[in-house]
């Protein structure tokens, strides 16, 4: 009994011994030279000949391509990318630098997640093209553990395309393997402070009104101005931002879309320099749809009050004209999917607007973003609405 506990004692010492040295072959460094050496050394010379970008993972598969004009999503419609984020992505690609040399052994590729996408691989597969032809392509792999530096360069395991050698390699990986994170989802972005206006028609006629009191942050209804109490504090402020970094939550081409029988509200927004922008919105299937146009329409301005014109917001009549055009030509051909916070800002009526002093719906504690850590350097954002606003809808309870 004794030997054979012996026997069994040696047996688990060499096995854990085997797997010492396993992690030990995979993980060290084969050249410890302190040169470190760009990944792609020629790639920065091609950046601005790239003009097609495929990526893979078991999350999604999609590319991006490049027009003469920007970058779109050819399978998204073939809406526009994030040019900044495409932007960033390349230089980022170019300026990575090999730290180690690692296993060329593909039997220990799991081990650091450089196996590749195919047939249930972990492994995020990004390709770059010239013409069709591959200028650079990496699998990208798992991330060292480097908690006590966030902010900085990150490093990762991987392996260029067609090659068996994988490195250790340091540099910016925050690359998303979910197509809709590469969308340009910023619709328009208008000020609040710019906003002279703003009027939500409802099927039938029925209008809510929210006036500018002549602050940047100060609005009202033109009957009852300071003496306004909304259904929550904040309510006009945000009404009247709602235009201000406006992003989707999904887009589709305007042709072919069928808002059904769903009823649709229309929301003015003129500012004090002259753009008018109408959305017009309604709620299916529990979300709402917008559309947009643009227009200028200098004759509808009030008279700039003297603490709206010290706040150097406003724009030239030509520079309006510019936008009006610039805006138009983004989003006339689309339907935006809006979150539930503006989207039901876009649809209030003014019953949904204002109350009684006793009615009013104290504001809860600001919210908060959330980044919860992804594998292999990605995060997701999340940003609770406040609560008070979404409760106040008749649409919203669809919508939850």
């Amino acid at each position: 009994m004794l030997k054979k506990l012996n026997s069994l004692s040696i047996l688990a010492i060499l096995t854990a011994v085997m797997v010492v040295w396993m992690l030990i072959t995979i993980y060290k460094a084969e050249d410890t030279s302190d040169d470190f050496s760009l990944l792609f050394p020629e790639l920065f010379e091609q950046l601005s000949d790239v003009d097609k970008i495929t990526f893979k993972s078991e999350q999604d598969e999609f590319s991006l391509s490049r027009d003469d004009k920007q970058w779109f999503i050819a399978d998204y419609h073939n809406y526009p990318a994030d040019e900044d984020l495409v932007r960033r992505m390349l230089v980022d690609l170019a300026d990575a630098r090999i730290l180690e040399l690692k296993t060329d052994d593909p039997e220990l590729y799991p081990v650091l997640g450089v196996e590749g996408a195919e047939d249930g691989g972990s492994s995020f597969v990004i390709k770059l093209f010239k013409d069709q032809l591959e200028v650079a392509g990496l699998v990208l792999g798992e991330a060292r553990d480097l908690s006590a530096n966030t902010s900085g360069p990150q490093q990762f395991y991987l392996r260029r395309v067609n090659e068996e050698r994988s490195y250790l390699v340091e540099g910016y990986f925050q690359f998303s393997p979910m197509m809709l994170n590469w969308i340009d989802a910023l619709i328009m972005d208008i000020a609040r402070e710019r906003v002279a206006r703003v009027d939500i028609i409802q099927p039938n006629g029925d209008t809510a009104t929210l006036v500018n009191l002549g602050q940047k942050d100060k609005f009202g209804t033109p009957e009852d101005r300071e003496d306004t109490v909304f259904r929550y504090e904040q309510l006009g402020y945000d009404i009247a931002g709602s235009l201000f970094q406006m992003r989707l939550e999904d887009v589709q081409p305007v042709d072919g879309f069928s808002r059904g029988d769903a009823e649709i509200v229309r929301a003015e927004f003129l500012t004090y320099d002259g753009l008018k922008v109408i959305a017009q919105t309604s709620f299916n299937d529990g979300f709402y749809f917008s559309t947009f146009k643009a227009e200028y329409a200098p004759d509808a301005v009030p008279e700039v009050p003297e603490a709206i014109a010290s706040l150097d917001v406003l724009k030239t009549p030509e520079q309006v004209q510019q936008e009006v055009a610039e805006i138009n030509d983004k989003v006339e051909p689309w339907v935006y999917r809006l979150g539930g916070f503006v989207g039901n800002n876009l649809m209030r009526a003014k019953a949904d607007m204002v109350t009684e002093k006793d009615q009013v719906i104290p504001m809860p504690a600001g919210g908060f973003v959330i980044k919860k850590p992804l594998k292999r350097g990605f995060f997701i954002c999340v940003q609770p609405y406040s609560a008070a606003a979404l409760s106040l809808s008749r649409h919203s309870s669809s919508n939850a």
